[in-house]
């Protein structure tokens, strides 16, 4: 049953599904004026009044750090557009002129709660990582991490190149215990690289840093690197990349990332086809996914090779 009506005089209200726990508790004492920031057949991005940068997604879209999942199964039908105004007040957004309204009352709190890594036996990390780069390399669309797609042209080739080169230098210098210059110089190297709303080179970033921001990871300097680059070059990368990976250093990322690490965590047989929280993280954007399954595939060999070296 949906939980979109409309009255007479045109005005829709729409009911959140579930959100963010942390987003849903700002909202119930938001007041002010903020604007929508972009507009998606599958999400709609809010500047809140303080200038935070939220999602308002599709039901079925997935739950993520910073989002609501509303009872739309899409966009296209609202006459929302980049810059109008949104109200915000306890518990509701009115978008746009339309206007559209948005409850939040009754959503149920999602929470970004990762699984812990530390009772996993010498060897573990390392055995789950070569699994899902298997299901990756397997079933991952090429473009991004993953290198070009067949009869890709020059441009394309350069920014694989590009990718493989900021990987090497990144990884390279977490795994000798560089100083932070070095660790800076590999972020750089990967910070909006690559077309699209999440750029190849920050997906990976956003597996790489969630690994290293987990309770009992191994410290190597990543996670307070990234948040200082973030800080000092806002212009470097879209808005949505910079919010997901401001939030992926505190561990919290979507859903599908979180549900992926969480049953490859579980005792069981390897899988023979991709389960379905790969298959979920896969289809997220047109590389999105993909890129950032290569980067927590990195941090997982990366944390095992670290521990082994204490």
């Amino acid at each position: 049953m949906t939980m979109c009506r409309e009255d007479s005089a045109g005005t829709r209200t729409v009911s959140a599904l579930s959100g963010d726990a942390a987003l849903l508790d700002r909202l119930r004492t938001a007041t002010g004026q903020g604007r929508v920031h972009s507009v998606f057949t599958r999400v709609v991005n809010l500047l809140t009044p303080d200038g935070t940068l939220v999602t308002l997604a599709a039901r079925d879209t997935g739950d993520a750090p910073r989002t609501l999942v509303v009872d739309l199964a899409d966009w296209t039908g609202t006459p929302l557009a980049a810059g109008q105004p949104v109200t915000f007040a306890p518990g509701k957004l009115t978008l746009g002129t339309g206007p559209l309204h948005v409850t939040s009352t009754g959503a149920w709190p999602w929470r970004a709660t990762p699984p812990s890594l530390a009772h996993l036996a010498p060897g573990a990390l390392a055995r789950i990582a070569d699994r899902l780069d298997r299901l990756n390399q397997e079933f991952g669309p090429r473009g991004g991490m993953l290198g070009p797609v067949p009869g890709a042209g020059p441009l394309e080739q350069a920014v694989a190149r590009a990718l493989d080169a900021g990987r090497t230098i990144l990884l390279t210098a977490l795994r000798t215990g560089a100083d932070d210059a070095e660790i800076r110089r590999g972020v750089l190297a990967l910070l909006g690289l690559g077309p699209g709303l999440t750029p190849a080179g920050d997906d990976f970033l956003t597996g790489l840093t969630f690994v290293a921001a987990l309770p009992g990871a191994v410290p190597t300097g990543l996670v307070p690197t990234v948040r200082a680059v973030l800080a000092e070059h806002r212009g470097r990368t879209t808005d949505v990349s910079h919010a997901t990976l401001t939030e992926a250093a505190d561990a919290r990322v979507r859903a599908e990332l979180i549900d992926v690490l969480r049953q490859s965590a579980d005792d069981g047989p390897p899988p023979r086809t991709p389960h379905d929280p790969v298959r979920r993280l896969l289809a997220i954007g047109h590389t999105s996914g993909s890129d950032t399954l290569s980067g927590l595939v990195a941090g997982l060999h990366l944390e095992e090779e670290l521990r082994g070296s204490l």
